[in-house]
């Protein structure tokens, strides 16, 4: 009751403006018993104020952290700079904005009606340890949104619920779209290392150094870390394990619906890859062509040695009007083989273990494509084939074969599951694969369970991150992805336990198995099981082995 007084007294005085700081005395009485988490903890850069969650007065959460110099003038499209340290008490009860993002129309996938701005580096914890000696395992959350939206502040993403569950939980922000993935020759001249580009994935490692360092102020065990991620959060998770430069910062990866194993562009060559798509799509560019593509929209781009000062001088929203009246789409993928992050192509580093290489748990869902890919009409099936014939020649006689069976009930269907298999399920079973032929624990999973969601009840299916709302245990939410409160049966309470557990139980100890719950099978090759996630959980043996094989054949043609 005390420490509350007087940690509300102090929010008070911030809320109001007032210049009155804790003095020596007070701040150190606060945290002079080091053993004691409360809702004041010393950071390496200073003194930061948090609060109590407000379903779960034992969870203590700290919202908006800095973990890196604003990123903005000068510091644009540069990696992330050391954080500043503070002086005074931190008020760290209100989230930080997103990072900026342009208001897209997402429909389905839309995010929160939060604030954005280039000032977004910063990072919150929720933890229910007692006293720093805890030292509870941690987990890092990385949220998707196509590398174009999104935050590590969403409704959905509230960690309480897993905190609650002895583990300390960790979301964060980092840059996207144009201004978290451009590189340019110019900027690459400026930097000491010689490249550009990827600066959201730098931003990622610098929050995971950040908690390297200060974690363990908040009953975190900075040697047990878990960082997980659902889409392009799942995709950064792969890309996290691939590069050699994050060992060390984390201990185990949970993947959930996406990857990094098909072939990359590089700084100065497009990918040639092999791809599945329904409208001949051109192969991807390079991160150079891209950055000049840009430059020439905004600014002309001719003068190299002052295109990136100008570029700098213009709004967020500037940038954005000028590229969509131009049609100038950067790629949503613009993560590229640099040199430095990336030595050499994701699937490589993994395979040549040069990357970090650490136990995984990782899976999709069964439905990925009801909501990423609606606009599929069916078509008549002779026309489904002259389709694929047409847009992937070399691939058509495999592609038709595996998937002429559903085609034959519907050509929808059918196409979103091609899409969905060679985007998500391939991918996952690749990186099962990898990471067990290499001597590490994987854990392979594909989620069943149909969230019931207003209007459409339960028949979009186990639709793409319709596991997430079950793992931070979630009947409401203000995303369009998460159900309302009375909606949950008691399938859906059941489904939510089960997959927190198995979550928790990963991040504890490196395997999901416990407590009861049905037994997951530790993925091998020859083994080949899927754990089936959903009301019913059983391991399922070659999951749609023909069709990932198919995927995988495509995948590897470039390398």
């Amino acid at each position: 009751m005390i420490q509350r007084l007087f940690t509300g007294m102090i929010a008070v005085s911030l809320i109001l403006g007032s210049s009155m700081t804790v003095g020596e005395e007070t701040a150190q009485s606060a945290t002079e018993n080091v053993d004691i988490v409360e809702t004041i903890v010393e950071t390496q850069s200073g003194l930061v104020m948090g609060g109590l969650a407000t379903s779960d007065e034992e969870i203590r959460v700290f919202k908006g952290i800095p973990y890196a110099t604003p990123p903005v003038g000068d510091l644009r499209w540069q990696p992330p700079h050391p954080v500043e340290p503070w002086t005074e008490v931190r008020d760290a009860t209100q989230f930080a904005p997103k990072c900026w993002q342009p208001n897209l129309d997402a429909g389905f996938y839309r995010s929160d009606a939060q604030r954005v701005s280039e000032d977004c580096l910063y990072l919150n914890v929720w933890t229910g340890a007692k006293k720093q000696s805890d030292s509870l395992p941690v987990m890092v959350w990385i949220h998707g949104g196509a590398f174009i939206m999104g935050g590590g502040s969403e409704s959905f993403y509230d960690g309480t619920s897993l905190a609650s569950g002895g583990i300390v939980f960790v979301s964060l922000n980092y840059r996207l779209g144009v201004l978290g993935f451009l590189a340019h020759t110019a900027l690459s001249a400026e930097s000491p290392i010689g490249i550009s580009g990827n600066q959201g994935l730098h931003d990622q490692i610098a929050a995971l150094k950040w908690v390297q360092d200060n974690i363990s102020a908040f009953g975190g065990d900075p040697s047990n870390v878990t960082i997980f991620g659902e889409s392009a959060g799942s995709m950064s998770v792969c890309y996290l394990v691939a590069s050699p430069l994050t060992t060390g910062l984390f201990h185990k990866a949970i993947g959930q619906s996406g990857g990094c194993f098909t072939k990359h562009a590089t700084l100065t060559e497009p990918s040639e890859m092999n791809q599945i798509n329904f409208d001949t799509s051109p192969p991807e560019q390079s991160g150079y062509a891209i950055g000049d593509t840009v430059a020439e929209a905004l600014v002309g781009g001719a003068d190299t040695e002052t295109v990136i000062e100008k570029m700098r001088e213009l709004s967020p929203e500037y940038i954005a009007k000028v590229l969509e009246e131009k049609s100038i789409e950067v790629p949503w993928r613009s993560i590229f083989v640099d040199g430095h992050i990336f030595p050499d192509q994701m699937r490589n580093l993994i395979s040549s273990e040069q990357a970090n290489l650490v136990d995984v748990m990782v899976g999709s869902t069964r439905d990925e494509g009801t909501t990423l890919f609606p606009t599929f009409m069916d078509t008549p099936l002779d026309e489904w084939q002259a389709t694929i014939v047409e847009n992937m020649p070399e691939n058509a006689e495999a592609l038709v074969d595996a998937y002429q069976e559903d085609a034959e009930a519907s050509t929808k269907t059918a196409n979103q599951q091609m899409l969905s298999d060679w985007l998500f399920a391939a991918e996952m079973r690749t990186w099962a694969r990898e990471t067990a032929s290499l001597g590490k624990s994987a854990f392979l999973y594909v989620f069943n369970h149909a969230p019931p969601l207003p209007d459409v009840g339960r028949s979009l299916g186990a639709f793409h991150a319709a596991e997430i709302q079950y793992i931070f245990a979630h009947s409401e939410s203000s995303s369009a992805l998460a159900s309302q409160p009375d909606l949950w049966d008691e399938s859906d309470h059941n489904v939510s336990s089960l997959m927190q557990q198995y979550w928790l139980n990963f991040a504890k100890t490196g395997n999901p198995n416990g407590d009861h719950l049905p037994n997951w099978p530790a993925y091998t090759v020859d083994s080949n099981q899927t754990m089936g996630l959903g009301v019913e959980s059983v391991p399922v043996k070659d999951f749609r082995e023909q069709k990932l094989d198919v995927m995988d054949q495509i995948a590897q043609k470039p390398f």
